[in-house]
């Protein structure tokens, strides 16, 4: 086994030792398909399934805004461009990472949830936006904002934000650690992704606070924090943005970035966030 694939492996298991899942589903666990989608596919088609997404700007055609489609996107055409992919599109197709059932349950969400829901807010018959955060159990089950009467049903906001545990000896990062298959990001390209598709949940200055960060449970990483300073190198960074986080809003960008642009993103938060706020802990 070649070094690359070595390591390629060791960030997968990394990856789920920290939650951070490439398919759902286990026999006899409940299906969210509003997580699935959310891990899936917003990151092509967007939050709210409009196309107005991190990736737009990359992708040529863009990716359909769902919520207009109305009538011309029947439940059994979405389970087959799900399962087997659209030609001459970035849209793949799924049925060699997800089971029948999860197909099938991701297919309803889409139909039900962005799709005829789009069409009756076009048709006036109700309010609101298409589809529901990763974090909400699907259609009725997001609540309005604080003060807002009659908004836009929105993620549930009021769950307290759990305390974040002392980091422990042995979870201490080698922050000398390089990137795998010999890869050496550029910051200052990577600067330019991370403000256009990050800075929305994790915030410009990397604190967590980006402008979707209020909607958002789990809440984005906070890079200023002891735990990330001390737990997050490039290797873990990488892992997180390759393969996002299983049950949050961060998507798996490998669907759409190379691995040198992964690695130029990657490195941007390292050398801003992580290493600044270590060497700012020190200068104390």
């Amino acid at each position: 086994m070649n070094q690359k694939k070595q390591f390629t492996q060791v960030l997968r298991s990394c990856a789920l030792g920290v939650g951070v899942a490439l398919s759902y589903g286990a026999s006899g666990s409940t299906i969210k398909a509003d997580v699935l989608y959310h891990e899936y596919c917003s990151v092509c088609h967007g939050d709210r399934g409009d196309g107005n997404s991190r990736a737009m700007k990359s992708l040529n055609p863009p990716p359909r805004d769902l919520t207009t489609a109305g009538a011309t996107l029947p439940r059994d055409y979405i389970l087959h461009v799900i399962t087997h992919g659209k030609p001459n599109t970035a849209m793949v197709g799924y049925k060699s990472r997800l089971n029948a059932e999860q197909l099938a349950a991701l297919a309803d969400y889409v139909h039900t949830d962005i799709v005829n829901r789009g069409a009756a807010i076009s048709a006036g018959m109700i309010k609101g936006i298409s589809g529901t955060s990763g974090t909400t159990g699907g259609t009725g089950a997001a609540s309005s904002a604080p003060g807002a009467a009659g908004a836009a049903p929105v993620p549930p906001i009021a769950a307290p934000v759990p305390p974040v545990k002392p980091v422990a000896p042995d979870e201490r990062a080698d922050m000398s650690a390089p990137f795998p298959s010999g890869l050496k990001g550029d910051a200052a390209k990577g600067q330019a992704f991370y403000e256009k598709n990050c800075a929305e949940c994790h915030g410009v200055k990397g604190d967590g606070q980006g402008p979707r960060a209020y909607f958002i449970r789990p809440v984005p990483r906070d890079f200023l924090h002891e735990r990330s300073r001390l737990t997050l190198n490039r290797p873990a960074i990488y892992a997180a943005v390759f393969f996002g986080r299983n049950g949050t809003e961060m998507p798996a960008w490998s669907k759409v970035l190379t691995e040198q642009e992964i690695a130029n993103v990657s490195e941007y938060v390292f050398q801003t966030f992580i290493r600044s706020g270590e060497k700012a802990a020190k200068a104390k």
